[in-house]
């Protein structure tokens, strides 16, 4: 099965503080068969965050971020919204926000250029 994957690589922005950026640079992998966004530490870890999102046309509804215990504090569930709010903006994708941490993840940092609908 053929599987339509984007990559991509965060890098910290003016919007994002030092503290709020995983120590290393992250490597955020978009599996838009899946709907879902995932980050790895590295190649061969087990602990993998997450994103998944809902597609109808023209909207991507964010709907659950997970981050597992070893990789929180690091930045990382924010390096997934932020991926997702830059997709979205890239493609003229509006983002509904039904998780609540992308919710205030978006109140704090701003959309990247994503357009937020109720």
């Amino acid at each position: 099965m053929f599987h339509n994957k984007s990559y991509l690589t965060v890098r910290p922005t003016p919007l994002l503080q030092s503290r709020d950026i995983p120590e290393m640079e992250p490597h955020v992998e978009h599996d838009e068969v899946k709907c879902n966004f995932v980050y790895r530490d590295s190649e061969l870890s087990r602990n993998k965050a997450f994103l998944e999102y809902e597609s109808a046309p023209q909207v991507l509804d964010i709907r659950h971020t997970f981050v597992p215990p070893a990789l929180r504090g690091r930045g990382v569930a924010g390096a997934l919204v932020k991926a997702t709010l830059i997709f979205a903006s890239s493609r003229n994708l509006s983002v509904r926000l039904s998780c609540w941490y992308a919710a205030d993840f978006v109140k704090k940092f701003g959309t990247f250029g994503a357009k937020v609908v109720k």
